[in-house]
């Protein structure tokens, strides 16, 4: 495999960081720039690689600073861009709802016109050092989601493809449903499930019955790797689903593989019912991948590094 220098973006939180370790562990010749403007949703700590200091660097940068996106590529010669950071909280304020529109639309419009002034000749005829060169964006496999995050995400994907189209940027997309695993902000369902159990306090699911498909974010990291090096330019490919369950089966499966742990046990003594769509997975759209990881060995995985993060004997 050639060498790369890969910008990433949004590489200290949960996606962006699980990234960057599974790319510096599988590719020795990759050299990993991570920018991340270190908000409420980023995580540091989950970056600590000192044994591959000399291929990753990280730099505070904010998306939406177009001069700090092109001073990057001054700084180095990036050949190629996988992008996570996005604004993706619930945001209430009224003067808080254009960082939607800001970071996530303004944002990678920054990073493609970087992308295209670096690597372009002029439309549709990349320089010689930038013939292999790719943007891969992230987006939702579930478009039926009407809220400003989503919105933002569908014009974030129109203006994506558009560059491909006009210009001959080399785009591919990746769609994915909700992920889990190691290293997610601990305010989310399935940590705060673990941390409930183990503290022996009673589950809280707020829509219990809400059907969703969950991805493990070991089978995204690999799914987006065959995307980014293998995909058609122009194209999204869905990468399906370890397994389709409402909140409530999800926090249900949660709680009966922690039995080893102190805690609340009453939610698996009388189990209830899983319905029929329960670990049904969604097929991938991606040639010659599917999610391998099981929905049970999934679930061992990442309540293990929850366990052994909040000091409990793991598994």
């Amino acid at each position: 495999m050639s060498a790369k220098t890969i910008l990433v973006t949004g590489g200290h939180g949960f996606i962006g960081s699980n990234m960057i370790r599974y790319y510096l562990n599988k590719y020795p010749g990759y050299q990993i720039i991570n920018i991340d403007y270190n908000t409420e949703a980023a995580s540091p700590a989950n970056i600590d690689c000192p044994e591959v200091s000399a291929r990753y660097s990280f730099h505070r940068v904010d998306i939406r600073n177009a001069y700090a996106i092109n001073h990057l590529f001054e700084l180095y010669e990036i050949t190629d861009i996988l992008h996570f950071a996005a604004e993706t909280r619930d945001i209430d304020s009224v003067g808080e709802i254009r960082l939607y529109e800001q970071t996530n639309v303004l944002g990678t419009l920054n990073l493609l016109q970087a992308a295209q002034d670096n690597w372009m000749k002029k439309e549709h005829q990349p320089k010689t050092a930038y013939a292999t060169s790719r943007f891969h964006h992230i987006t939702l496999a579930d478009t039926k989601d009407d809220s400003l995050y989503s919105f933002s995400k569908t014009k974030t994907d129109a203006l994506v493809l558009e560059f491909h189209e006009k210009y001959g940027l080399e785009v591919v997309t990746t769609a994915s449903p909700k992920v889990f695993g190691p290293m997610q902000k601990e305010s989310e369902q399935i940590p705060t499930c673990i941390r409930q159990v183990l503290n022996g306090e009673s589950i809280i699911v707020e829509k219990e019955e809400q059907l969703r498909d969950w991805l493990f974010v070991g089978d995204l990291c690999e799914a987006i790797d065959t995307v980014f090096h293998l995909g058609e330019a122009g194209k999204l490919y869905a990468t399906g689903s370890t397994a389709s369950l409402t909140d409530g089966e999800l926090m249900q499966e949660v709680a009966s593989l922690q039995t080893d742990f102190p805690g609340n046990t009453e939610a698996v003594d009388q189990p209830k019912k899983i319905e029929s769509h329960a670990f049904k997975a969604s097929r991938s759209q991606i040639p010659g991948f599917e999610p391998f990881t099981s929905l049970e060995t999934a679930l061992k995985i990442t309540i293990d590094w929850y366990s052994k993060k909040y000091k409990y004997a793991s598994l």
